[in-house]
């Protein structure tokens, strides 16, 4: 029995250290993120760079220009002038002291034109990699107060159409027949693998679902005036979308962005035919990678966020071609190039990718397996004599474990004592 308890206090404290000991170590060697803000300019049609981690002072960055073309980094800028040169994100600025130019390119500026074409897009593998109800409340797209209301009414789909009463909690028969209808019409084809819809009362206007069936077909569902309004959008065959997202923005251009099983990415375009547009250069798989775009006026400013690497990518508004492109890799900090020598693998409940709380051991280095040599024959010192059979095991399990097993088997040896 005795021998049980300490193999038992052993296996947990392993586990245990391997997941506290790479912890306390990230808290006490933390890291800001060392990333430039990155924009394109429509003055001077660059890049724009502000970095933060080269300047003298963290007020004082480097602010350079990057050839479109080379990447290499060009003239270098104050604050005042890099403001100058991004006039749509620093309009607040530029207008507080009246330098907000009247037009540029030809194109006059106002400040409502800035607003009503400017908005941003954010994608992180969180909102993806989690479980998902599969209860859509259906928002009435077309309120008789022009006022959005909280949703009365809850749509289901387990195989068919189900509405309910959100108040009662019963089924709603009439909307539940007409809603059944309408997707039998369209050939809907159960289950969905996907249906997104932004629930809020905060916005403009309300773009309903856009639901991914079972055979990759793609549909767009609103709810007005109690009754459904259904489209299937048609795709290429060489389109097999995985991911969907929904977007209701003031410009009022774009129903959504689609990103395909290539992973690649397409605008669902604001018009009655639902077209379609490919967004040059973008490889995104929305499970793994971050991405962020800034739209305005004369540019999309897409950045995709894969590991250490982040590149920028400036598309055309209007035909969404290419205009520049900016890599940067994200250099790796000395504590974390120790910390591969001392952990062999790390254990957590979380990550940063996902929303779901189990144990997963990550980071296998086998730079620390000169450190674990060093402690497996400590251990095997201090063992001698023992068992032969135990000791290979407490030299092996240290071996492998490194730090993890040699505290515990210490602690063990002090205890015996």
């Amino acid at each position: 029995m005795k021998k049980t308890h300490y193999i038992l206090f052993f296996l947990l404290s392993t586990a245990v250290l391997s997941w506290v000991l790479p912890w306390l170590y990230s808290l006490c060697f933390a890291e800001r993120d060392r990333e430039p803000f990155v924009s394109y300019s429509p003055i001077n049609d660059c890049f724009i760079v502000t970095d933060f981690n080269t300047g003298s002072k963290f007020d004082e960055p480097d602010i350079f220009e990057v050839d479109p073309v080379t990447q290499a980094p060009g003239r270098h800028y104050t604050m005042d002038q890099r403001d100058s040169l991004l006039p749509e994100i620093f309009v607040g600025q530029l207008s507080a002291k009246g330098m907000l130019p009247d037009s540029i390119k030809g194109v006059e500026i106002t400040m409502r034109d800035i607003r009503m074409n400017s908005w941003i897009f954010t994608s992180s593998p969180k909102d993806l990699n989690r479980s998902v109800p599969t209860v859509y409340p259906l928002m009435e797209s077309m309120p008789a107060r022009f006022k959005f209301e909280d949703p009365e009414v809850v749509l289901t789909m387990p195989g068919h159409v189900v509405i309910t009463d959100i108040e009662s909690n019963t089924v709603d028969e009439t909307k539940t027949r007409r809603f059944s209808k309408m997707f039998a019409d369209k050939g809907f084809s159960f289950p969905a693998k996907e249906a997104v819809a932004n629930i809020s009362t905060r916005k403009g206007y309300d773009n309903g679902y856009l639901i991914i069936d079972n055979d990759n077909k793609l549909y767009h569902l609103k709810m007005q005036a109690n009754r459904p309004s259904m489209a299937h959008i048609q795709l290429d065959d060489t389109i097999v979308p995985r991911h969907v997202f929904v977007l209701e923005n003031a410009d009022r251009k774009l129903y959504g962005l689609i990103s395909d099983e290539a992973h690649d990415f397409y605008t669902i375009n604001h018009d009655e035919t639902y077209s379609i547009s490919k967004l040059s250069g973008i490889k995104f798989d929305p499970e793994k990678d971050r991405m962020t775009i800034i739209k305005n006026l004369f540019s999309w400013c897409v950045k995709i966020k894969s590991g250490n690497e982040s590149t920028w990518i400036a598309l055309d508004p209007d035909d969404y071609s290419v205009l520049a492109v900016y890599n940067f890799t994200n250099p790796t900090s000395m504590s974390r190039v120790i910390e591969k020598w001392i952990f062999p693998f790390t254990t957590s409940f979380t990550n940063v990718d996902d929303k779901y709380v189990y144990p997963r051991i990550k980071n296998w280095s086998w730079n620390a397996f000169l450190l674990n040599a060093i402690l497996a024959v400590i251990v095997l010192f201090v063992a001698r004599g023992k068992n032969i059979r135990c000791t290979i095991s407490k030299t092996v399990m240290t071996l492998v474990c490194g730090l993890f097993a040699f505290i515990p088997l210490i602690l063990m040896k002090h205890i015996n004592k």
